[in-house]
């Protein structure tokens, strides 16, 4: 059976609390602060005057780099290579070496010069991607073709470029 606690105990605590919270408010408690410093006197009329005739001359140092991204940023674009959508490409291979990687994709565009590869770092390796596919079908049908000369080649998503479309007459 569980204890009950009395009125008393409780008034007790409460008034506790609250002459804590009287004694707070005492002057006695309170930090007088010395500082040494300084007043200056500005006359803001001077400062604030926005009708003198005096003009001002501002000078921009400007970065040449800048010119670039002014333009990549004027074209709206997600990429400076062009647009990005999203869609799948196939990852044929990916190492800790830089130059292995280029080796395999240059071994890649030597059989399947039709396709686009790529090489992107994704710590602590590189990748080799391959395809700008719209859907997985599409690159499903490529790793069909693949998985015989490179066996741990997935689909994966990633952003890609639009694909070139072909014009029907």
């Amino acid at each position: 059976m569980a204890k009950k606690r009395p009125y008393h105990e409780i008034t007790l605590f409460l008034s506790l609390v609250s002459s804590l919270l009287v004694y707070s408010q005492d002057e006695s408690l309170s930090f007088s602060f010395n500082s040494n410093t300084q007043t200056v006197d500005i006359d803001t009329t001077q400062t604030l005057d926005f009708n003198t005739t005096t003009k001002g001359t501002v000078k921009v140092f400007k970065d040449q780099r800048m010119e670039s991204v002014t333009e990549f940023v004027g074209r709206q674009q997600e990429s400076v290579e062009g647009t990005k959508i999203d869609g799948f490409r196939v990852q044929i291979f990916f190492a800790e070496s830089r130059t292995i990687a280029q080796s395999q994709k240059a071994s890649f565009l030597s059989s399947y010069s039709e396709h686009k590869a790529y090489i992107d770092y994704m710590a602590p390796n590189y990748r080799v991607r391959v395809g700008n596919f719209r859907t997985r079908l599409q690159a499903e049908h490529l790793k069909q073709q693949l998985i015989s000369v490179y066996p741990t080649c997935i689909v994966l998503k990633d952003k890609i470029e639009l694909p070139i479309l072909s014009v029907v007459e």
